[in-house]
Parts: C-alpha cells; sequence; structure tokens
C-alpha cells in the first residue's frame, strides 16, 4: 500500500495520481486472491485426493503493466490461466468418474454377454443332441417304409407278371403316365428351367398322350413299337413348331427325349413279357416228376417271355440289394462324380448278386440254354440297370432335386424305383431275340 502512495505522491499532477489509483486496486485485489499451487487427479500420490490445493501467493500474479497513455494493462492471461486451472482440473475429475462408470458399464456389458454366449452354446449343444437322437429313429422309420413298401411292390409285381396281358398292359400304363409326369416335373424345376425353357404344358400333355399311346399300340401289334415311336416323334415335332411358333432345340430334344424315355423304353417290358416262344419245363430240386405233373395245371404257362421277364426283374432286385448292402458295409472307392455314394465295392457286390440270381433262376427253369448264357443275361441286367439308376440321376442332379416325387414311401417318385428297368427291357430284348438264337442257347 505504501508503495501505491509513494508513487501517486510520485506523479506529477493530479492526472497522474487518479490514473494511479486503478492499478493499486487491481494490485490488491490480485494480491489478496488465492492462487491453486498443487493439484491432483484421484490415484495420485498427492495427500489431497483429488482435491484443488489453494495457497494465496502474492509472487503467483504478475505486476499491472502501466502503458504510455497511463493506463493499465492487467495480466488478463494469468488470470484466465488460474480459472482455466480449476475448471480443467473439475473436468478431470469428471472424466474420471465417467472413465470409472464406463468401465463398469463394460465389464457388467462383457459379464451378461458371456453369459449369453454360454446360454447360446447350451442351446446349440441340446438341438444337435436332439437332431443326433432324432436322426436314427428317422433313418429307421425310412429303412422300414423302405422294406415294406419294397416287399409290396415285390409281390403286387410278381402277381402282375404271373397273370400277364390286359392287368400286365394296366401297370405299364400307370407306370408311363406316372415317369412322364415325373420326367416334365424335373423338367418345370428350377434347376433345369432356369438355363432352359421347358416344353409348353400343351407340349407336355401330348408326350404324355403320345407315350401312353405307344405302350397300348405295342401289346396290341404284339410288339411294333419302333413304328409307332417313329410317327409319334414325327407328331411332337410338329406340334412344338405350331404351338410355339419359335421353340428352341433345347425345348424339341427335351420333347422327344420325353416320349423315348416314357414311352418307348418302357413298351419293351410288353414285348418282352409277350415271348410266346416255349419254354422249358419246370425243374424245382427235391420234387419228383409226378409231384410237378400234379401242380402243373394250377402253374401259368411257361414261356420264355414269362421266364425272360421273371428272370430280368429278379436279377435288378439283387443288383440293388446286393450293391447297397455292400458298399454300405465295405464301400471305400467311389464309383462316379455322378452318384457320390455309389462305390466300386457295391458294383462287385451288385454284379455278382446278379449273376448269382441268373444262375439260381436257370436251375430252377432250364433257361437260357447254358450257365454261360445265364451269366451273360445277369451281367447285362446289371449293366443297363447301373446305367439307367445313373442317367435318371443326372436329371434329378441338374433339376437340383433329391427325388423325382414322393409317390411311394421310403423310395421317391416312381422313377427313383423304376430307372433302374427303364433300359433293362430293351437289352434283354436284344440279347434274347439276336445274341441266344444265333448260338442256339434260346
Amino acid at each position: 500500500m505504501s508503495s501505491c502512495l509513494g508513487r501517486q505522491q510520485a506523479a506529477p499532477g493530479m492526472r497522474g495520481a487518479r490514473a494511479l489509483a486503478p492499478a493499486c486496486r487491481v494490485r490488491q485485489l490480485l494480491n489478496a486472491r488465492p492462487v491453486p499451487r498443487t493439484w491432483a487427479l484421484a490415484g495420485s500420490s498427492s495427500p489431497c485426493n483429488g482435491a484443488i490445493s489453494w495457497e494465496t501467493e502474492a509472487s503467483a500474479v504478475p505486476e499491472p503493466e502501466v502503458r504510455a497513455d497511463g493506463s493499465v494493462a492487467v495480466a488478463t492471461a494469468a488470470t484466465e490461466g488460474v480459472a482455466a486451472v480449476g475448471l480443467d482440473g473439475n473436468a478431470a475429475a469428471a472424466a474420471n468418474g465417467a472413465t470409472a462408470a464406463a468401465g463398469d458399464a463394460a465389464a457388467a456389458s462383457e459379464q451378461q454377454a458371456q453369459e449369453l454366449r454360454q446360454q447360446a452354446d447350451g442351446l446349440q449343444q441340446q438341438a444337435q443332441e436332439l437332431q443326433q437322437q432324432a436322426q436314427p429313429a428317422k433313418k429307421g422309420s425310412n429303412f422300414i417304409n423302405r422294406v415294406v413298401f419294397g416287399i409290396i411292390l415285390g409281390f403286387g409285381g410278381a402277381a402282375v407278371v404271373f397273370a400277364g396281358q390286359i392287368p400286365y398292359l394296366c401297370a405299364a400304363l400307370f407306370v408311363v403316365y406316372q415317369a412322364t409326369q415325373e420326367f416334365f416335373g424335373m423338367l418345370t424345376s428350377k434347376g433345369i428351367s432356369k438355363g432352359t425353357p421347358p416344353p409348353t404344358p400343351f407340349v407336355s400333355a401330348a408326350t404324355t398322350a403320345l407315350c401312353l399311346s405307344i405302350t397300348a399300340f405295342t401289346f396290341v401289334s404284339q410288339g411294333r413299337s419302333g413304328a409307332a415311336m417313329s410317327f409319334a416323334a414325327f407328331i411332337l415335332l410338329a406340334m412344338n413348331i405350331l404351338v410355339d411358333r419359335k421353340p428352341t432345340f433345347a425345348q424339341l430334344t427335351a420333347s422327344v427325349f420325353g416320349l423315348f424315355y416314357c414311352g418307348y423304353l418302357p413298351s419293351f417290358w410288353i414285348k418282352l413279357r409277350n415271348l410266346n416262344i416255349a419254354g422249358p419245363q419246370l425243374q424245382l430240386p427235391g420234387l419228383s416228376s409226378e409231384s410237378l405233373a400234379a401242380i402243373a395245371p394250377y402253374l401259368p404257362t411257361l414261356t420264355v417271355g414269362l421266364v425272360a421277364t421273371l428272370t430280368s426283374v429278379a436279377c435288378i432286385i439283387a443288383a440293388d440289394t446286393g450293391a447297397y448292402f455292400v458298399g454300405k458295409n465295405l464301400g471305400r472307392t467311389k464309383l462316379t462324380e455322378i452318384s457320390p455314394k455309389k462305390t466300386v465295392e457295391g458294383a462287385i457286390g451288385g454284379l455278382a448278386s446278379a449273376v448269382l440270381v441268373a444262375a439260381l433262376f436257370w436251375q430252377i427253369f432250364g433257361w437260357p440254354g447254358s450257365m454261360a448264357a445265364a451269366a451273360g443275361y445277369g451281367v447285362l441286367t446289371f449293366v443297363s440297370s447301373l446305367f439307367g439308376d445313373l442317367i435318371e440321376s443326372i436329371m434329378k442332379r441338374d433339376a437340383g432335386l433329391k427325388d423325382s416325387g414322393n409317390l411311394i414311401p421310403g423310395h421317391g417318385g416312381l422313377l427313383d424305383r423304376m430307372d433302374s428297368y427303364m433300359f433293362s427291357g430293351a437289352v434283354a430284348y436284344f440279347y434274347i431275340t439276336l445274341v441266344l438264337p444265333r448260338f442256339g442257347l434260346l
């Protein structure tokens, strides 16, 4: 205070005294204001435990500057720094609290997330256990359906084959009709129709009608299916042009292949069954000629057509069964990329089964003329049934379907069950009518 009065006295005139008086008051206020000396945030080693320590120290405040015109410039930077230090300290404390709260919330969230993951893992494990428990039951149920309906189809097919004539024709017409429905169902599936437009619905219906006509004409005309196939193909191609006006080559080939696959090939089973060549005498082991003569009136007349049809069907069933069981238990080498489940070991088992059944039927019926001819019949039947299965697998793969239909429980569609028969009838008919007579083995 004395220095201020001294300066007032030393200043020239009253004007200088009035100019210096505010500077003295500013100094007094600044000297009396507390200045923050030390501070520490929570968690530091300072004894104030996060509080701000205030001390009054005159030397912490710079001297006011007296300008040339007599005005006083107070060191605002220092005062602002003091205020800023106080604010920064409060902000740091608040930030520290927010950080701690965020850390606690993150820890809680992490704990909850870990609990949810554990619950999800538990539910997934339970779902897998339930699925594993359900799979054997589903496989067992499917296997039972397969066996039961397989037996029904076997006995029903044998009865129709023995009956022949109209019952056999009706069964063949049903197979042809259902085969065409499943065939065009595959053609119109997304897997095939996405890249290739299928035939129009009218052409598909016309193909079904023509397939049925070929089968019926073969039965009536005693096996003249070649001319019927040629005429039906011409009618079908003409319909494609008249109905679509600008059909694609894929549509033409699809409709004609459907006619060939679902109409012409099944007609060979009609021709095979209707082979009216006198067959050999029945030779049942353990039965005398007198016993056979006693039961002969109750048995159908044996013809080459009946024996060949029964032998073909039995060889196909034996080939499928042998290939299934051998491939399932011993299969290691993949047979083809078309059907990944088929193995070389399974194919060998199917071939051996077909040959054994052909030899057994030769022993019973005495047809064909030698054991070698019977073995050849079994080999051809197996090969034709295998490739028939693979060809249908190609169609299903392109269509993106597992089965061609769901008509037969445990088996899928009719084509899934009859695919092995499609080419076997034609191969058997060729072997019997063109190969065996040349060697006198018919």
